[in-house]
């Protein structure tokens, strides 16, 4: 394999990403960037502990938008989550990891 190679797998609607985070004592951590994209919701337990999150995938979106579709549907059909984030999962709350 040549060096470089694996770049080519970047045009497949993925994108070079780094995590941010951070964490305060008053509301804890919270998660606004991460592999899979740009965090919409952190889904936390009974004891404020997160236990997912829901995001968007903004290079599938993106790929989406290319091939026709208009950006809200091209939003929600790159929408995904991670973790626990329903009520029946355990999630207490959904919260906006930028307002909350």
């Amino acid at each position: 394999m040549k060096v470089g190679a694996s770049l080519e797998d970047l045009g497949k609607g993925l994108r070079s990403q780094v995590g941010t985070m951070f964490a305060t004592k008053a509301k804890g951590p919270r998660y606004l960037e991460m592999a899979e994209g740009y965090v919409e919701k952190v889904a936390v337990d009974k004891d404020g502990a997160i236990i997912g999150y829901k995001f968007i995938h903004f290079g599938k979106m993106m790929e989406f938008i290319k091939k026709g579709d208009d950006p809200a549907t091209a939003m929600e059909k790159a929408r995904g989550s991670y973790g626990r984030t329903t009520e029946e999962q355990g999630a207490v709350k959904l919260i906006d990891p930028r307002k909350e």
